[in-house]
């Protein structure tokens, strides 16, 4: 179960991301509070959001059953989907540079995990 947890606190925190990227692509957000309110309350970004708050809340339940020293750094394995997924639906770049970097994360969680 508390693994299961953790993914759908990752999994809602990646989605909740895209949504947030999508709806601010979508907008015309400049520097002024009029631009921002509009752009926040718009139905993609404002739906971001409410998945990422889902995450946060799911978290919640995560930190009560890993140690913060494990769950913390696992998190840091969105930032794996998040590069491999920008490259296919936002056709983001990839180099040998951000390879590189996600095995270091994953042989880094594995590690915390052992």
């Amino acid at each position: 179960m508390k693994f299961f947890l953790l993914g759908s606190s990752m999994i809602l925190a990646i989605l909740g991301q895209f949504l947030l990227k999508k709806g601010v692509i979508a907008s015309t957000l400049v520097p002024s509070i009029g631009s921002f309110l509009k752009t926040v309350f718009s139905p993609i970004v404002f739906l971001g959001f409410v998945v990422y708050g889902i995450s946060a809340i799911l978290w919640l339940f995560v930190l009560q059953k890993f140690p913060l020293s494990v769950a913390y750094p696992a998190l840091s394995l969105t930032y794996v989907v998040v590069v491999i997924l920008s490259v296919f639906l936002l056709k983001e770049p990839i180099n040998s540079f951000k390879i590189a970097g996600m095995l270091l994360i994953i042989l880094g969680v594995y590690f915390l995990f052992k």
